[in-house]
């Protein structure tokens, strides 16, 4: 068998390097973009490596396909160099933006207990959204609060007026911090995944921070 050539051998390694970044650490990708050229968490969603030498690598990002080359400082002495360089800039990279070295890459929905309280949440933002749904003549009342208590539905009614805003308002808060929760683990702002959990949050609240805690803890042990 004949042996590759020094240069085919370059541009075959050139080729692993940049399909392995691009398919299994574009949260890396991202953060070098976001960390080094100032760009922002929704505009390095689709960023993807094009070229890598020993001089440095080019990037593409944002819809308009903007392109920019990152230099390596220094300068690699070959691409078998390349995997060490890629891992520290990455934590460079995380220690910079203040970064948890776990990426979020899916949603993991509500279930058993969880998905007990996202139920119950969501019924009440429907059934307390509404003063009239706890006054004869609306299909709600009929459905359901005609076949309950008189006292238990006067309650709801006069605690509606302050239950809802306050529900709402508390959710929000803690949807504010499920911001930087995603931040945190490099979640694309504006993306699926970022939305699916900003979403839930606002709906359930604690307990979707307490699956994306369960998530990390199994992930950091994982890696040990």
């Amino acid at each position: 068998m004949a042996t590759q050539n020094p240069a085919a051998q370059e541009a075959a390694a050139r080729e692993r390097i940049i399909k392995h970044m691009n398919a299994d650490h574009q949260d890396s990708v991202r953060r070098y973009l976001e960390h080094l050229a100032g760009a922002s968490s929704h505009s390095v969603s689709s960023a993807r490596i094009t070229h890598i030498s020993n001089d440095g690598m080019k990037l593409t990002y944002s819809n308009n396909g903007k392109s920019i080359t990152l230099p390596f400082n220094p300068p690699l002495t070959s691409l078998r160099e390349a995997r060490e360089r890629l891992v520290q800039m990455d934590k460079d990279a995380i220690a910079a933006l203040g970064r948890h070295p776990i990426t979020i890459k899916e949603y993991i929905p509500p279930r058993g207990s969880h998905l007990a309280l996202f139920t119950l949440c969501l019924t009440t933002y429907f059934l307390f959204s509404r003063q009239a749904h706890f006054h004869p003549g609306t299909l709600v009342y009929g459905a359901i609060f005609s076949h309950l208590p008189s006292g238990f539905v006067g309650f709801c009614a006069r605690i509606q007026p302050w239950l809802f805003p306050m529900m709402v308002s508390v959710h929000l808060f803690e949807a504010a911090l499920m911001r930087q929760r995603m931040k945190r683990h490099s979640v694309v702002t504006g993306s699926g995944v970022w939305w699916a959990w900003i979403l839930s949050c606002c709906v359930e609240g604690l307990t979707s921070f307490k699956r994306i805690d369960a998530f990390v803890s199994r992930s950091e042990k994982a890696k040990h």
